[in-house]
């Protein structure tokens, strides 16, 4: 079992809105997007894991997701009509946010359901 952990524990890299468990670099997003598909490690810092097959999220992310929706939803309400193309791409990124805290928060409920 110890042997198993390592070996996992290799792979595992640990932000601050998900993990990422980086076992095929070239399924990693953020080194599809930086142009480094050679790269040994992920890019956490560039990470994308809503997009991202290899990252997970974890009831301790959430509070990092929900203040990023909090705050594009106040930006969203500061634009004024002409800034269109900034509302869309916040717009887009609002509901990715949203969508996350959903996600963590249905999986949270299974598991309460199933205890």
């Amino acid at each position: 079992m110890l042997n198993l952990l390592t070996k996992r524990a290799e792979v595992l890299h640990l932000g601050s809105a998900n993990y990422c468990w980086f076992t095929d670099p070239s399924r990693a997003l953020c080194l599809k997007l930086a142009s480094t598909p050679t790269a040994d490690r992920p890019l956490i810092g560039m990470c994308d894991s809503a997009r991202c097959p290899q990252a997970t999220h974890h009831p301790c992310h959430r509070p990092v997701w929900a203040e990023h929706a909090e705050r594009t939803e106040t930006f969203l309400g500061q634009l004024g009509t002409t800034r269109k193309t900034e509302r869309t791409r916040l717009q887009a990124d609002y509901d990715r946010a949203l969508r996350v805290v959903a996600e963590i928060d249905a999986v949270n409920t299974v598991d309460e359901e199933s205890a």
